[in-house]
């Protein structure tokens, strides 16, 4: 009797500590569930612009230089670590959690390319990204769609697609942009 008692109280004090979870504590959100926060909470601000690219090629004779013009914009998501501390003016209690970037250009020899990212972060530092390039080219889509986790992209010199395009530099260089943004709200 007197084990039977033992046990049932170390399994009830085990049960007890396990839940013991703090408030603020930093937890790790799957990709699916920082959908759904986002989702819940709403885009928190929204960053846009203007592209006007020069995209060059080379023919036999010469030079030849496109022009087009284009837009980008980011849609920030930030999760608030503590509902009754949130201050507006503050970061203290929230973070960076999503951030989804769409740039489109259009050149005037009838190509259009489309970038759809979307960069989440864990602790404000990134951790996964999805990337979605859309080449249009006379009525014709060529298309490439990536998930890449954030050793894979350590790992890596450098990931280039059928259209030549290095997702590693635009990757880091975006990552860069997205930060300076967040820290400059």
């Amino acid at each position: 009797m007197k084990d039977l008692f033992l046990i049932i109280v170390f399994f009830i004090t085990t049960i007890c500590i396990s839940q013991n979870v703090k408030v603020d504590s930093v937890k790790q959100f799957t990709t699916n569930e920082i959908d759904s926060i986002c989702k819940i909470n709403g885009k928190e601000y929204i960053s846009e612009g203007k592209i006007i690219p020069k995209m060059g090629s080379k023919s036999k004779k010469n030079k030849i230089v496109k022009n087009g013009n284009g837009s980008f914009s980011y849609s920030f998501y930030i999760n608030h670590l503590n509902k009754e501390k949130y201050n507006s003016l503050s970061n203290k209690n929230s973070e960076l959690i999503k951030v989804c970037y769409k740039e489109k250009i259009s050149y005037k020899s009838s190509l259009c390319e489309v970038i759809d990212a979307q960069f989440y972060y864990s602790n404000d530092s990134l951790n996964y990204i999805k990337l979605k390039l859309i080449r249009t080219e006379n009525k014709k889509d060529t298309s490439g769609e990536f998930n890449i986790s954030i050793s894979e992209l350590n790992e890596t010199k450098a990931i280039r697609n059928d259209m030549l395009f290095d997702y590693k530099h635009w990757i880091i260089k975006k990552n860069e942009e997205i930060i300076k943004i967040y820290n400059n709200k």
